[in-house]
C-alpha cells in the first residue's frame, strides 16, 4: 500500500476584491457585518462569480516558489451544504 498524504492551507491574499466578485475587502475589520455583500456572494440564481486574476497570479507564483505542478486549466465545482449559518448553501471549490 503507498500512501499519499495532502496539504489544505487557507490565506488571506493582498488583493482588493473578493476571490469571485468585485466586493472590496480593503479594511473588512472595520466593515459593519453584512455590508460588503453582492449577489455572487449571496449565491443568488442567476449570478455569476468572476474569478479574481490578481489572486490566480498571486497563487501561480507561490506554487512556482514551491516547485508545484501549475495546470494550464483551472476547474472549479459548487459543493453543496446544508449549515444554518450558510446562507448560500454551497461553497466554490477547486
Amino acid at each position: 500500500m503507498k500512501v499519499k498524504i495532502g496539504l489544505e492551507t487557507h490565506v488571506q491574499l493582498a488583493t482588493k476584491t473578493k476571490l469571485f466578485c468585485s466586493c472590496s475587502i480593503e479594511n473588512l475589520s472595520e466593515a459593519e457585518p453584512n455590508t460588503r455583500v453582492c449577489d455572487i456572494c449571496l449565491g443568488f440564481p442567476g449570478s455569476k462569480p468572476v474569478l479574481n486574476k490578481k489572486a490566480v497570479d498571486i497563487g501561480i507564483k507561490i506554487a512556482l516558489a514551491l516547485n508545484c505542478k501549475i495546470h494550464r486549466e483551472f476547474f472549479f465545482s459548487r459543493k453543496s451544504y446544508f449549515y444554518p449559518d450558510m446562507a448560500k448553501n454551497f461553497q466554490i471549490s477547486q
